[in-house]
């Protein structure tokens, strides 16, 4: 999920700056990962990992929600500022994983 938020930065960032066309593709690659956050959640509990990763995984999966709302309009400011908190919070949850995976 963390490799899918960078890819998907790196294409808006190449329709802004280059081809414009990028902008379709930034539109539909998010629908490719959209839902990670809620199978994450889901093994979380499964899994039996901590209450951080748990409901950090369904932050995740509410900050894509309130992205779809900030694509537009006025709020549209917000939009590459959430984008910077998804990165952060998934990558808290890759670096939180690592103990885990020790295991």
């Amino acid at each position: 999920m963390f490799i899918c938020i960078v890819v998907q930065v790196y294409l808006a960032g190449m329709a802004l700056f280059g081809n414009s066309e990028a902008w379709k593709w930034h539109r539909t690659f998010v629908h490719m990962f959209e839902y990670f956050s809620v199978v994450l959640f889901i093994l979380g509990i499964v899994g039996k990992l901590s209450r951080r990763m748990i409901w950090g995984s369904l932050g995740l999966f509410l900050l894509f929600n309130i992205q779809y709302y900030t694509a537009h309009g006025i709020a549209g400011a917000l939009h590459p500022v959430l984008a910077l908190v998804l990165f952060w919070g998934a990558l808290a949850l890759v670096r939180g994983s690592y103990p885990f995976l020790k295991k």
